[in-house]
């Protein structure tokens, strides 16, 4: 089985933020996700805006292991997620 290491270092996650940034709002907000909430791929992609707008807390239940995890928004990832909902619809 393959495993994928955690990237470590703290400029190689800012250099990739940042080139996602550019690139495309969807997948820099994801990544965002992935990093602030440590959430897999598969929890973030079903979440909705209708899960983020507005919101304090991430209710999920991983996909994996079917449990249910409340999440708070850490205080940058809310201004990101803010910014990317305000003229999208739930």
């Amino acid at each position: 089985m393959n495993f994928v290491q955690p990237i470590r270092d703290p400029n190689m996650v800012k250099d990739i933020a940042n080139y996602l940034r550019n690139r495309s709002e969807r997948n820099y907000i994801m990544f965002l996700m992935g990093i602030y909430t440590g959430l897999r791929i598969s929890d973030i992609l079903q979440r909705r805006i209708l899960d983020v707008k507005d919101k304090k807390n991430i209710i999920i239940r991983e996909q994996k292991t079917q449990k249910r995890r409340e999440i708070e928004i850490n205080p940058l990832l809310k201004k990101e997620l803010s910014n990317y909902c305000k003229d999208k619809d739930p």
